[in-house]
């Protein structure tokens, strides 16, 4: 990602215009009959109920992998594959939800789709577009205070993931 294109995804954060990166999706076979994924991905203002799902998953995350994956001028990210090996599923999980930013879950063949035309660096583009979309210095900052100011450890992670996982069951039951 050059220096030009995170200026402008900065600016679009800012500006809360939603942000187009352009993308092939050349190996269809997970797309069922009558969906178009297109040809790029739309990634829109993150909304706070998108924020309330993601947040949990980024907890998950030391801050130092998360510094790793965050693009960076000029540098070429060779850590990124055993980010990928650590944090797959989760990174995919986060990258969904920034794409489809709705209340309902992201279609699971969009997953699908995802996986079988992505790169690692395509994923880490798409997530980098999903943080600049929260804003990723504010976010960081929050992050720092709540590691400092608050007992937050893996057992409350995990209630904080239980919550997420009540939630989305009773929206399920009251659709």
């Amino acid at each position: 990602m050059s220096v030009g294109q995170l200026l402008r995804l900065e600016t679009e954060t800012v500006t809360e215009l939603p942000v187009k990166i352009p993308f092939d999706f050349t190996n269809k076979d997970a797309v069922p009959a009558g969906k178009d994924p297109g040809d790029s991905i739309v990634i829109r203002p993150i909304t706070v109920r998108t924020w309330f799902r993601i947040r949990p998953l980024l907890l998950q995350i030391e801050k130092e992998d998360l510094e790793c994956m965050m693009v960076k001028t000029g540098e070429l990210n060779t850590d990124f594959p055993r980010m990928m090996d650590k944090y797959g599923d989760l990174l995919l999980d986060v990258v969904c939800l920034g794409i489809h930013n709705k209340s309902s879950d992201p279609p699971a063949w969009f997953r699908e789709t995802l996986m079988d035309n992505s790169t690692w660096e395509d994923i880490r583009i798409l997530l980098n577009a999903v943080l600049y979309r929260i804003g990723y210095y504010p976010f960081c900052t929050s992050i720092t205070t709540l590691r400092n100011v608050s007992p937050l450890g893996e057992t409350e992670i995990i209630a904080a993931q239980k919550n997420m996982q009540s939630w989305k069951d009773a929206v399920s039951l009251g659709s």
